[in-house]
């Protein structure tokens, strides 16, 4: 564990890589878990990320100085490392893949260089004070063989273990030990350096709070009533089914353009009485014939099971035959004559015969 805060020793690829790779998944597991709470999961993001900074720091300065390394190829891992995890919240999924693509070169670019050190033997990735102790109970721990000279045994030399262990402090006071020594460098930092980390850390400790701050009037501008304004009136052919009632006893039915003329006859079979496509039946519905002698075919004429007529005429016809029930005395359908008297006032009584009449 305390080598983790070690300044001075060094790491190997294996071990650099694990340490990145480690704190980074833990931290942005602990960080997706408040991701649902806007205003908490930026701050949440800042702290991981300040509390995990001095482990990834040395991490990356004793992968450098195993390689014999300084500048940006130890910055960079520490850094792409801030940065995802304190824009987390902010991130698409787009972006957050093209971030973790480059924190990955950066951490790989550190973790190929070869290794440079003094050819000290390495305990699990590491070598460096910390491992003294370690070191200290391998030496006393080799078995002492029993001596001729004096008949007697030599006696074991003491073991260092606890004194080495006592010169060394713990994790807590390393990790203190760590951010004071950060802290230190950041106040040795140009001005410019220094206002931009505030700026910085400032920024991501406002975002969530403007962010919050627009959502709440956006709503409230929304939640506002506008004037409705009223449409421009457009004239549209109407489509909609209209029964219209006329005054001889006869009815106009305009169904979505198509228009059929319906009234009560003599008793007949229920069925089709006239079909245009086969030109069978009663060949006295072939044809509507008006006053003036103009004939209009309907292309069906059924007998219903209440016993009114209809007779079902091509949506083409619809706008003439409108105009010439409005304009004609009178016409013939099936032997049955109509008196068209009146039919102008009752088709501009209903809006959407009228606006037959009126385009």
């Amino acid at each position: 564990m305390k080598t983790l805060f070690c300044h001075q020793g060094q790491d190997n690829p294996l071990r650099f890589v694990a340490i990145q790779a480690g704190g980074l998944l833990a931290s942005l597991v602990i960080i997706s878990l408040f991701l649902a709470l806007p205003l908490v999961a930026p701050y949440v993001a800042l702290a991981v990320a300040l509390l995990l900074y001095p482990v990834l720091k040395e991490s990356a300065w004793r992968r450098g100085r195993d390689a014999r390394l300084t500048g940006w190829p130890v910055v960079a891992p520490v850094a792409t490392s801030m940065v995802l995890l304190v824009a987390l919240p902010y991130l698409t999924m787009t972006v957050f893949i093209i971030m973790a693509l480059v924190w990955l070169l950066a951490t790989a670019q550190l973790a190929i260089r070869p290794g440079k050190g003094d050819g000290d033997a390495m305990v699990g990735g590491y070598c460096g004070p910390m491992m003294a102790n370690d070191r200290g109970d391998a030496l006393y721990s080799r078995r002492v063989e029993p001596s001729l000279i004096g008949g007697e045994a030599l006696e074991t030399p003491p073991s260092v273990t606890a004194a080495v262990q006592d010169e060394l402090p713990d994790a807590h006071q390393l990790y203190l030990t760590l951010w004071r020594r950060s802290l230190g460098a950041l106040l040795k930092l140009p001005l410019a350096l220094k206002a931009a980390v505030a700026l910085l850390l400032v920024t991501a400790m406002l975002v969530p709070w403007v962010g919050q701050l627009n959502w709440e009037t956006e709503q409230s501008s929304d939640s506002v009533s506008q004037p409705e304004v009223a449409p421009k009136p457009e004239v549209v052919k109407p489509r909609a089914e209209a029964i219209l009632e006329m005054p001889d006893q006869y009815w106009l039915w305009l169904d979505n353009g198509t228009l059929s003329v319906r009234w009560q006859g003599d008793d007949a079979p229920v069925g089709e009485l006239w079909s245009l496509e086969t030109a069978k039946g009663d060949t006295s519905c072939a044809e509507l014939v008006f006053n003036d002698d103009s004939a209009y075919r309907p292309y069906r004429v059924d007998v219903e099971a209440d016993g009114f007529y209809l007779a079902t005429f091509s949506p083409m016809d619809t706008e003439i035959l409108i105009r010439q029930i409005a304009r004609r005395g009178s016409f013939k359908l099936c032997g049955y004559p109509f008196s068209l008297k009146g039919s102008t006032k009752a088709l501009k009584s209903h809006s959407h015969f009228e606006w037959f009449l009126t385009r």
